[in-house]
């Protein structure tokens, strides 16, 4: 089993964590793109982000285990009298992506070679943000629990090194994406939670 890793980023403290660059594309390209997109749609089959980036299709028993992330991390920061956070297909995305490149990798980073860092990386998957948060880990027990057990293991964490803790417990986070990845080649499961609150 190997340690979790955590990275939180947020506009005002770019220069402390994952540094934050916005280039928002003028109107007008977005419309042409948007009106080319909607004309070449049809032409072809449609398939999830997640799987045009060239990332395999989550199973029923990884989705399965994703929900029951989801659960404990409500049940985390129901605990703490926080409210609870809602999946969002965006940061889903980021996740799954991200669990991809660390298992064609074989390496645990919040930026495999190749990679945009963590925050652009969750831009990049649709997701407009004013705080983002991620945590990622992966087990050689590669089940419902070795899964559940990486997330009680972050939640448990004590200062000072608690930085897993305090994403789940972020009082700035409405959203999470969760992903869970069988990677039978290097006999481990991968877990990235990407945390956010949209603008």
């Amino acid at each position: 089993m190997s340690t979790p890793a955590r990275t939180t980023s947020r506009p005002s403290d770019a220069a402390e964590s994952a540094p934050v660059v916005t280039v928002r594309p003028r109107r007008s390209r977005v419309l042409i793109a948007t009106l080319l997109l909607g004309l070449l749609a049809p032409l072809f089959s449609v398939a999830s982000p997640a799987e045009a980036a060239g990332v395999k299709a989550r199973t029923k028993y990884e989705r399965s285990i994703q929900n029951s992330v989801l659960k404990l991390i409500n049940a985390q920061r129901k605990a703490h009298h926080l409210p609870r956070v809602k999946m969002n297909k965006h940061l889903q995305v980021s996740a799954r992506r991200h669990n991809a490149s660390m298992a064609r990798a074989n390496q645990m980073s919040h930026r495999v070679r190749g990679e945009a860092e963590f925050s652009r990386r969750i831009s990049k998957a649709g997701y407009n943000w004013s705080w983002v948060g991620e945590n990622i880990a992966w087990n050689s027990q590669m089940n419902r629990k070795g899964v559940l057990v990486l997330q009680k293991l972050m939640y448990n964490e004590r200062a000072p090194y608690d930085g897993h803790r305090q994403n789940i417990l972020s009082r700035h986070f409405r959203e999470v994406g969760v992903d869970v990845y069988f990677d039978r080649k290097h006999h481990k499961v991968w877990l990235t939670t990407d945390f956010g609150h949209r603008r």
